[in-house]
């Protein structure tokens, strides 16, 4: 049935002689007759090449379409209780290294309350560590001008990242650093550099200055 309605249509003129009167102002033909069976041939010719490029994508179309297919897990990865149990040691062994202080310990070498404190994790203007019921720790090295005034600028530039996200972006060496983490490489003045390094790694771009101030 396809085949008889094709040969229909190649039998039916594209162009009809009312069409071709169109091109009157724009040129001069001699002979309309011929004029309109070469236009007719010329926009076969194009929906013929638009047709074969449509029918050669399809294979392609399919074969990539199942190679993505083939990329998907049947079922979604899911950490087992091993896993989990790995992943909270991890954890704590970072918790409590030595330079992640105790609440009471920060308190008294920053010279500031308790209350103080507690306000300034709250509004993300210093990073706390936490897990579970073991209270929070500080890293030390907020204590000073450089790495507070780094932290204060990463932790309220990447508002939607997670304190241990942020930690490990500060403490992990970087190639942009020399190897060196950002927080071992930070000085009074490189900081905004160190910050561009750190939030570049989180994937997270910096609309302002705000908060750049220790």
């Amino acid at each position: 049935m396809r085949k008889a309605q094709g040969a229909v249509a190649v039998d039916k003129p594209l162009v009809t002689a009312t069409e071709v009167r169109r091109f009157d102002k724009a040129v001069t033909v001699r002979d309309r007759g011929a004029f309109l069976f070469e236009l007719d041939r010329l926009v076969r010719e194009k929906l013929a090449a638009a047709t074969n490029t449509t029918i050669d994508k399809s294979p392609l179309t399919e074969t990539l379409g199942r190679k993505a297919a083939s990329l998907r897990a049947a079922t979604s990865w899911a950490p087992t209780a091993a896993d989990v149990q790995r992943g909270r040691a991890e954890l704590l062994r970072e918790f409590e290294r030595p330079h992640n202080l105790p609440l009471a310990d920060f308190v008294r070498l920053a010279h500031k309350s308790r209350q103080q404190i507690y306000k300034d994790i709250a509004a993300r203007r210093l990073l706390a560590l936490d897990v579970g019921r073991r209270g929070q720790r500080i890293p030390d090295w907020q204590l000073e001008a450089p790495g507070l005034q780094l932290t204060r600028i990463v932790l309220q530039a990447a508002e939607d990242v997670d304190a241990w996200t942020v930690y490990r972006s500060l403490v992990e060496p970087s190639e942009a650093l020399g190897s060196q983490s950002p927080v071992a490489s930070v000085n009074r003045g490189n900081v905004d550099a160190t910050v561009r390094v750190v939030l570049a790694s989180l994937g997270v771009q910096r609309a302002e200055r705000a908060g750049a101030d220790a």
